[in-house]
């Protein structure tokens, strides 16, 4: 068997709220390792909304997730809380979500609008649907031998992520930074061959220095350099991984573009719990998504609350 992995993230670009990173991996059969995922699992999986049935939708969150659209976050949800269902991991509040997801939520208690605050999942769909998906995954994965095999997320908070920025100086190091911690993840927990894609970070093409920096998993060599996909594999005696660096990763691969619904999910949850407790303050305010022009609107509007509550900047508002 090999495994098959995915890595993308949600909230690289906003002022308020967190960053989210999550790695996706399944366990595929070593002759169908070159095999689309969404062909082989395509009765239980489409890759669009339209004419899907009652298949689940994989691809690209952005694509998935509209706000105005009168779906709201049921589509991510679906297929996020399917798929851990699919593995027995019956998800049924946000703390659980994260738990599942290896993340320590009492990491959260210094923010007054995430401490001791939990909800029940799902909160966009119902039960019975999360148990049909999951129901359909098993079949068609058991079909095809294929395995949902893992999926961890790092999540940073705006207080971590402006103190990571002062040590690291740059943004794209911090994204990196998160990618190496769920590489280490499935290396730790993998065995034989891996093949991993991570959606391509900016306008970066090489990726040596930083694999070789902060991965001290195995040596590194570099397959190919380019403008649309970067390829290394790293090594040790009993297992290699093959990381590519792929533009467009999330519609070219499903493992990244599940990962991306995986991130974009959490953070949106995160967003939501955020918007709770300035609503809360401040009756009728029209919450945000974090991105910056809205952002200033927001921050403008709580900012005579934020000064009463004795709220820091630093743990509200991005450094950059």
């Amino acid at each position: 068997m090999t495994i098959i992995a995915g890595i993308d993230e949600a909230g690289y670009g906003p002022v308020l709220g967190p960053m989210v990173t999550t790695v996706v991996a399944f366990c595929v059969p070593d002759e169908k390792i070159d095999c689309s995922l969404w062909e082989l699992l395509s009765d239980a999986i489409a890759n669009d909304l339209k004419g899907r049935n009652q298949r689940i939708a994989v691809r690209d969150s952005k694509k998935l997730y509209r706000p105005h659209s009168g779906l709201g976050l049921q589509p991510l949800e679906v297929g996020v809380l399917s798929f851990l269902e699919s593995k027995s991991l019956n998800i049924t509040s946000f703390h659980q979500l994260l738990d599942s997801l290896s993340y320590n939520a009492g990491e959260l208690e210094l923010y007054p609008w995430y401490a001791g605050k939990n909800y029940p999942l799902p909160f966009s769909t119902n039960r019975v649907v999360v148990l049909n998906g999951a129901d359909a995954l098993k079949h068609v994965c058991g079909k095809q031998d294929v395995s949902f095999f893992h999926a961890s997320s790092c999540i940073i908070p705006v207080q971590e992520f402006n103190e990571q920025i002062q040590v690291l100086r740059n943004k794209s190091r911090v994204l990196f930074k998160a990618c190496a911690e769920l590489i280490s993840r499935l290396w730790n927990i993998s065995h034989g061959h891996i093949r991993l894609i991570v959606d391509k970070q900016g306008g970066r093409n090489t990726y040596t220095d930083l694999l070789k920096e902060q991965l001290s998993i195995a040596d590194i060599r570099v397959l190919k350099e380019g403008d649309k996909i970067s390829t290394y594999e790293a090594r040790t005696t009993d297992k290699k991984m093959m990381i590519s660096f792929m533009e467009k990763g999330e519609d070219m691969c499903m493992t990244v573009a599940l990962a991306s619904m995986f991130s974009k999910y959490i953070r949106e949850l995160f967003m939501r719990l955020e918007n709770q407790y300035w609503v809360q303050l401040l009756p009728g305010l029209k919450p945000t998504a974090g991105y910056y022009s809205d952002a200033q609107r927001f921050l403008a509007e709580i900012a005579p609350v934020k000064q009463r509550e004795k709220i820091q900047d630093n743990m509200l508002i991005r450094v950059r």
